[in-house]
C-alpha cells in the first residue's frame, strides 16, 4: 500500500498545475450549469463541456506515460514494486483526479437546483459509469498501448468517438440505446483485458492488434445493425405485456389535400390500431413496407434501403396516418393497378401518470416528469410563450417525457420540444450535465380584444407524464387498393 501511495503522490505533485486549471475548469461549468433553466447551453460552457474531456484524457495520459509500458526504457521495472501496485496507483490517479471531482461537480449542480444528492445517488453513479466506459477507461486504454504523448493525441478522435457514445447513450430512441450499449459493452471489458495485457506481460503488438479489433468491432456493430434488429431486439428484453394489436386501413379522407407535391406524389394512408390500452399513448415507427402492384412492380421501404419516403403522425384515438412519398415516375407505373401494401411497424406503447395541474408561475415535483414548472415569456412582436420545463436527474425523464392535455392547449399554437441535457448540437453541448431536462414551447394566439395579461389570468396547464410500458411490432397488410383513390 505503501508503494501505491508514493506513486500516486508523485503523479499528482507531477502534474499539479495541469489539475488545478482542470479543477478550475470543472468548477466554471458548475457555476454555469447550476445558473442555466434552458435545455442549451451557452457557448462557453458548450465548449467546456468539450474541452474538459480532452483536458482529463491529456492528464489521464501523462499519469500513465510517467511509467512507460512501451519502448525499451521501462525503468520503472527495476523499482521495488510489481505491476499490481503501479495499475492500482494509475487507478487511483483516474478516480481521485476524474471522477471524484466530476462527481462532487454533480452533486453541487444538483443541491443548486434543489435535489437532494443522496437521492439522486443512483443517478449520480450511472454517469460515472459511463464516464469511465466512455472516455476514461479508452483513454487510459489508448496511452498504454502509445509510445509517447504526441502518438495519444493522434489517437484523441478515438476517444472522440467513444465519447460520443457515452453522451448520446439517451434512451429516448430504442434504435440508438441498442446500438451504443452494444458498442460500450464491448468496448469497456475489452479496454480492461488490453490495460491488464500491458501492465502484466508489457505485450505491445497483441495489445494493439486486440484495441485496432475492438475498436473496428464497435464501429461495424453500430453501422451494421439495423433500425428493426435493434428494436426487435427492444421486444425481446421488454415486451408489451397483454398487448393484441392489429392494423387495418381505414376508407381514404374525401378532402382533397394530397396528391403531387413537386417531383413527388404524396400518398396518405388512414390506419386503424385496434388492442391498445385505451387510457395509454403509443409511439409507433415505420420498420418495412412493400408495394405490390397486380402488374408485377415492386416497391420497398426497407431502411437504410428505400424505394419511396414514409413519414407516419402519433397514434392518436387509435388512429395513425402513414404518408408515402413516390417518385412521380414511379407513381405512375402502379397508379392504374390494384396493389397490396403489407409491412411491419414498431410500436413503444407509454402508460400515462397522474394528472397535475399547474398553475401560470408556478413549480412542483411531478411524478414521473421530475421538477416542473409553467411560466409564460411576453414576445417582443407577438403575444408571447407559454413554456413548460422539466428536470431530473433521472435518465427516466428522456424516456417518459411530458404531454400536455389537450384543453390546455386551446388558443396556442402547437408546441416545439426540447429535450437532453445534450440536445443541441456541437459546440452547444452539455453531456457533463447530470440534469436532464424537457422544455416545451406553445406560442399564445390572442384575440384581437383581448392582451396576453387577460387571457392568462388563473391559465393553469395539465401535464400528463408517461412511463413505457413494453416494446411491440405489428404486422399490416391491405390487398385490392387503388391508390389514386388515397391520393386525390
Amino acid at each position: 500500500m505503501h508503494a501505491i501511495l508514493v506513486i500516486l503522490k508523485k503523479d499528482v505533485r507531477h502534474l499539479w498545475w495541469q489539475i488545478g486549471v482542470m479543477l478550475a475548469l470543472l468548477v466554471a461549468v458548475g457555476c454555469l450549469d447550476a445558473r442555466r433553466a434552458i435545455v442549451t447551453p451557452g457557448i462557453v460552457e458548450g465548449l467546456l463541456n468539450l474541452l474538459i474531456p480532452l483536458v482529463w484524457a491529456c492528464l489521464i495520459a501523462q499519469a500513465v506515460q510517467a511509467e512507460a509500458l512501451v519502448g525499451d526504457r521501462e525503468f520503472w521495472v527495476t523499482r521495488p514494486y510489481r505491476w499490481p501496485r503501479l495499475l492500482v496507483s494509475k487507478a487511483l490517479f483516474v478516480v481521485l483526479v476524474v471522477h471524484a471531482p466530476s462527481f462532487a461537480t454533480d452533486a453541487a449542480i444538483l443541491a443548486a437546483h434543489g435535489f437532494n444528492p443522496i437521492e439522486a445517488l443512483p443517478h449520480l453513479l450511472e454517469k460515472q459509469l459511463l464516464l469511465a466506459a466512455g472516455l476514461t477507461l479508452p483513454a487510459m486504454t489508448l496511452a498504454v498501448v502509445v509510445s509517447n504523448l504526441m502518438q495519444f493525441v493522434v489517437g484523441i478522435p478515438v476517444l472522440l468517438a467513444t465519447l460520443t457514445l457515452s453522451s448520446s447513450f439517451q434512451p429516448h430512441f430504442a434504435f440508438d440505446r441498442i446500438r451504443f450499449s452494444a458498442a460500450l459493452a464491448l468496448l469497456a471489458p475489452a479496454a480492461v483485458s488490453i490495460v491488464l495485457l500491458q501492465y502484466g506481460w508489457r505485450r505491445t503488438g497483441w495489445a494493439r492488434i486486440l484495441a485496432g479489433a475492438t475498436v473496428l468491432a464497435a464501429g461495424l456493430l453500430i453501422g451494421l445493425i439495423s433500425f428493426s434488429q435493434a428494436f426487435a431486439l427492444q421486444v425481446a428484453i421488454h415486451p408489451a405485456a397483454n398487448v393484441h394489436r392489429t392494423m387495418t386501413l381505414a376508407a381514404p379522407d374525401p378532402r382533397p389535400v394530397h396528391g403531387p407535391f413537386s417531383r413527388r406524389v404524396f400518398t396518405e394512408l388512414p390506419f386503424t390500431v385496434s388492442g391498445l390500452p385505451a387510457a395509454d399513448w403509443c409511439w409507433l415507427n415505420p420498420l418495412s413496407m412493400e408495394i405490390a402492384a397486380s402488374n408485377g412492380v415492386r416497391y420497398e421501404y426497407r431502411p437504410p434501403q428505400a424505394d419511396f419516403d414514409v413519414g407516419i403522425s402519433a397514434v392518436e384515438h387509435g388512429k395513425v396516418m402513414y404518408m408515402l412519398g413516390l417518385r412521380r415516375g414511379a407513381y405512375d407505373r402502379i397508379k392504374d393497378s390494384r396493389v397490396t401494401i403489407s409491412g411491419m411497424a414498431a410500436l413503444r406503447i407509454y402508460q400515462r401518470g397522474q394528472a397535475i395541474q399547474l398553475p401560470l408561475g408556478a413549480t412542483r415535483d411531478v411524478p414521473g416528469a421530475g421538477r416542473c414548472s409553467y411560466t409564460f415569456v411576453e414576445g417582443l412582436y407577438d403575444a408571447g410563450w407559454l413554456t413548460v420545463s422539466c428536470e431530473s436527474p433521472s435518465r427516466d425523464l428522456m424516456t417518459a417525457g411530458i404531454n400536455i392535455h389537450e384543453e390546455s392547449m386551446l388558443g396556442l399554437r402547437p408546441a416545439v420540444q426540447t429535450r437532453g441535457s445534450n440536445a443541441s448540437p456541437t459546440p452547444l453541448v452539455a453531456w457533463l450535465s447530470p440534469l436532464q431536462r424537457l422544455v416545451q414551447t406553445n406560442e399564445i394566439r390572442l384575440p384581437d380584444n383581448r392582451t396576453s395579461s387577460e387571457m392568462l389570468a388563473g391559465t393553469t396547464v395539465v401535464i400528463l407524464p408517461q412511463r413505457p410500458i413494453g416494446y411491440a411490432t405489428v404486422a399490416f397488410k391491405a390487398a385490392d387498393i387503388d391508390l389514386r383513390e388515397y391520393s386525390k
